[in-house]
């Protein structure tokens, strides 16, 4: 058998995880934040300038992980936390449910802010700004401001979802009065401001405008959407095509809420899916006057199937006191929980590919030090990471894996004498992607079949009782 070492591992994960930095740092609500540099250990942060009421976007250097630049849709800051030179974004920009960075492919420099507009009336529509980081000695600075790319009204959702190409960037929103979605293709030659519009699902649109508000979220393999809407009820839930920026298949989950015939609002807010793409995660408002619980709920996409997705929802945490908003995947494989302003702490799912309750969500899971999270945190694209490996490794012992043959072009068996018990192996390639996954496994034996997997090198990660037994890397070759 081959032994595999804490040094190769690290080494190993130091190489793949290069480039995916990005999101390694969160500035939200009131001066909150969160730092996952070290290892995926949470350091809570303080020193923020942002006022974050709703939607928030900190983007760092993809391979330091050192802060670059931070944003509420009003303002946007550098790493000192000043007011960038001519700083000041969209009017009321710190009341919009989501606003995104991304760096422009190809270029090292050059960031986009996008921005929406408030509740589908305020007239901004969607727009760009453009930071160039080369400016102001390193801390960077706006090279153009409020460049239109679709004209109101449109909802207060924007994202941005990978490129099947892994370089390109979809940039996704939703229009108002409308059931239209809206993909944007950024690439080297910038932001295409001539969408794809794919029509399907719910209308967008009530008589408050607050029907605007609510997350739309990308699962982290790019080949699933989720939308929700503050008014009227349901989680829709969509098939991604991320090579033609088309959405289709709609499957919805009924979620009634607080929503009755006095008008009262569904309270859906929230939306992140699990780091294996098998789960889906959405928050609701508490809503008193319908006797409604504010809560988190949870659905297994493992089935596909409307029904037995309808059928699988779990109520896996209620509160009568507390609001719960913006749900976000982090670096370490967590999803985090924003919480009303009378909180000082952030509620955790500390394992949301886990069935039900097995999800450990703890509602104090992080104390911000008397800091606070309001509505929103860090609307950046969401991926399965590897950054929590290493920390994981300094706790554990070498253990003795084998796989035969590696390389191999159709099949190859992993044997292990570690005993197995829901044990699960997960396939990755090199940008982090999840690729496939052996579920519930309790034999000291796995083959693993190539499949439809492309030649090229993988990462094999093994787990067991909820820890990591082993990371190893594959080759699959052609024959």
């Amino acid at each position: 058998m081959i032994k595999f070492t804490l040094l190769f591992i690290i080494v190993l994960l130091q190489s793949i995880t290069f480039g995916q930095k990005q999101a390694n740092v969160w500035y939200f609500g009131n001066g909150a934040g969160l730092d996952f540099n070290d290892n995926c250990l949470t350091k809570v942060l303080t020193d923020g300038a942002i006022n974050g009421f709703e939607g928030c976007a900190t983007i760092a250097d993809k391979n330091s992980g050192q802060v670059l630049i931070y944003t509420n849709s009003a303002n946007v800051w550098d790493r000192n936390h000043n007011l960038m030179p001519n700083g000041n974004l969209i009017t009321n920009g710190s009341t919009i449910t989501q606003v995104t960075i991304v760096q422009k492919p190809g270029f090292d420099s050059i960031y986009y802010i996008v921005t929406s507009e408030v509740q589908g009336f305020s007239g901004q529509g969607y727009r760009f700004h453009q930071v160039d980081m080369s400016l102001n000695g390193g801390l960077g600075g706006l090279t153009f401001k409020d460049s239109i790319l679709y004209l109101s009204p449109v909802t207060e959702k924007i994202i941005p979802v990978q490129h099947s190409n892994g370089t390109d960037i979809w940039l996704l929103g939703h229009q108002y009065n409308s059931n239209q979605f809206l993909s944007f293709l950024l690439n080297s030659n910038g932001i295409n401001t001539s969408p794809v519009i794919s029509a399907i699902g719910k209308i967008h649109s009530d008589n408050s405008t607050a029907d605007a508000v609510g997350e739309l979220k990308a699962s982290p393999n790019s080949s699933k959407l989720a939308v929700v809407t503050l008014v009227n009820p349901n989680i829709e839930l969509f098939d991604f095509d991320n090579s033609t920026g088309i959405v289709s298949n709609l499957i919805t989950l009924p979620e009634n809420g607080g929503y009755n015939s006095q008008g009262n609002p569904s309270g859906l807010y929230g939306l992140s899916f699990s780091p294996d793409n098998s789960k889906l995660y959405a928050s609701q408002w508490l809503s008193p006057s319908a006797g409604v619980s504010a809560k988190i709920i949870q659905y297994d996409l493992s089935s596909n199937d409307s029904a037995s997705i309808q059928q699988s929802r779990v109520n896996i945490f209620s509160s009568a006191t507390k609001n719960l908003y913006s749900l976000k995947l982090a670096p370490d494989r967590k999803i985090y929980v924003a919480q009303n302003q009378s909180s000082s702490f952030l509620g955790v799912i500390n394992d949301p590919d886990s069935s039900g309750l097995g999800c450990n969500y703890v509602d104090q899971g992080i104390y911000l030090n008397g800091k606070f999270s309001s509505w929103g945190l860090n609307n950046l694209m969401e991926y399965d990471s590897y950054c929590a490996l290493a920390s994981n490794y300094a706790q554990q012992q070498t253990y003795d894996v084998k796989f035969f043959p590696n390389p191999f072009s159709l099949q190859t068996v992993l044997e292990t004498t570690y005993p197995l018990h829901n044990a699960e192996l997960r396939i990755y390639n090199l940008s982090g992607q999840l690729v496939t996954a052996i579920k519930n496994i309790n034999s000291q034996t796995i083959r693993l079949n190539r499949g439809e997997l492309p030649s090229g090198i993988y990462i094999a990660k093994l787990t067991a009782h909820s820890k990591t037994i082993a990371t190893h890397k594959i080759v699959i070759i052609d024959n």
